[in-house]
């Protein structure tokens, strides 16, 4: 009898709660991270030019309200998509992928369910930290501004787990797998946008960005720190981006994770 997808998001909320109270380090790290970034992207931006230069590369009106919201995607982005994405991978290493593979529930739905709690709590961790410091920068609007990017965030972790799913569906069935992994997040980072602008990428990147749903997330955010109260529509346009992205990316990962599950469960998972 197949598990229902509710235990297995209440076995894995509850594993997540566990490894944060026995790391409590890491914990207070996520907290400091958004800040720490922020310094240093100022200090090493002050050697090179001005804030003011920056304001004008980037568009913005609010560099640091920006620093810390892309600084709170980035995290988020980088936690969802490691998480789902090396599921398989560390349950390889451990031996007991082959038993999720023959387990009555479908693969797809372990994979998603095993990375929203954590994900989850990512973005909550994250939006903890740097609501203070954007109340500080804007008051109250800036506080808000924050919940509106964790709105956000919410919906671009939808087609975000699916890319990772289609991520850990390649990961079933290549090896060297930890190299794959290592470079998800760098590469991840380069492709949103997050702390410098895409339009210095080469060409074939930008294209490539613009089906990394984390993009639109900072675009959001550019959008949070250029004006005080910005227009409805400008965020709309980021939602409906998410929508089809999440329709296109689950889509594509059901489908994608179907035909390799089905690869190895033939041949086996080593």
């Amino acid at each position: 009898m197949p598990v229902p997808v509710t235990s297995i998001l209440r076995a894995q909320f509850l594993a997540e709660i566990s490894w944060y109270k026995n790391n409590k380090w890491m914990l207070v790290s996520m907290f400091l991270w958004p800040y720490l970034m922020m310094l240093i992207i100022l200090g090493i931006g002050s050697l090179y030019g001005s804030i003011e230069e920056y304001k004008s590369r980037l568009g913005i009106y609010n560099p640091l309200l920006y620093m810390l919201a892309s600084s709170m995607i980035a995290m988020s982005s980088v936690g969802i998509v490691d998480t789902v994405a090396t599921f398989s991978l560390w349950n390889r290493w451990i031996g007991t992928l082959q038993y999720i593979l023959l387990t009555p529930t479908k693969t797809w739905k372990v994979l998603l369910a095993s990375g929203v709690p954590g994900s989850v709590l990512s973005i909550i961790i994250t939006l903890a930290a740097v609501t203070p410091g954007s109340i500080y920068l804007e008051g109250l609007v800036g506080g808000l501004k924050m919940i509106v990017v964790f709105g956000l965030m919410l919906l671009g972790m939808l087609p975000l787990l699916g890319l990772a799913v289609i991520i850990s569906s390649v990961l079933l069935i290549v090896k060297e797998e930890s190299n794959i992994v290592s470079s998800l997040n760098p590469l991840l980072i380069l492709l949103s946008g997050v702390f410098y602008p895409i339009e210095v990428l080469p060409r074939i990147l930008q294209v490539a960005s613009t089906v990394v749903p984390s993009k639109y997330v900072v675009d959001a955010a550019k959008i949070l720190a250029t004006y005080h109260i910005p227009e409805a529509k400008l965020l709309f346009v980021v939602v409906y981006t998410l929508t089809l992205l999440t329709f296109a990316y689950n889509t594509i990962a059901m489908g994608v994770l179907g035909k390799v599950e089905e690869k190895v469960r033939r041949v086996g998972p080593d």
